[in-house]
């Protein structure tokens, strides 16, 4: 009995170029995504009542802001190391 609440950091790239690179963040409640940011998109979208309340909020704050630079320091700085990781088990 109880809720399930997690998120998820996701980064999505075909080659170690940052415009080739996509930050995905995602927020679910009970298996249900209820908020998540592309940096393709480049704000917040909410997927329920809940979701949709706390994007626009954050897309109005900081939140988006420091979203958005996750791109660069989680993924970005992290990639070459994966693509390469990748080619050489392939």
């Amino acid at each position: 009995d109880g809720f399930l609440h997690f998120r998820t950091g996701t980064c999505l790239f075909n080659s170690t170029k940052a415009d080739d690179i996509a930050y995905i963040d995602s927020y679910y409640l009970n298996k249900l995504k209820i908020i998540s940011f592309d940096s393709r998109v480049g704000k917040f979208v909410g997927y329920t009542e809940l979701g949709v309340s706390n994007a626009k909020r954050w897309n109005e704050g900081p939140e988006v802001i420091q979203t958005r630079n996750e791109k660069e320091r989680y993924c970005v700085n992290n990639v070459g190391l994966d693509y390469r990781t990748g080619l050489a088990k392939s």
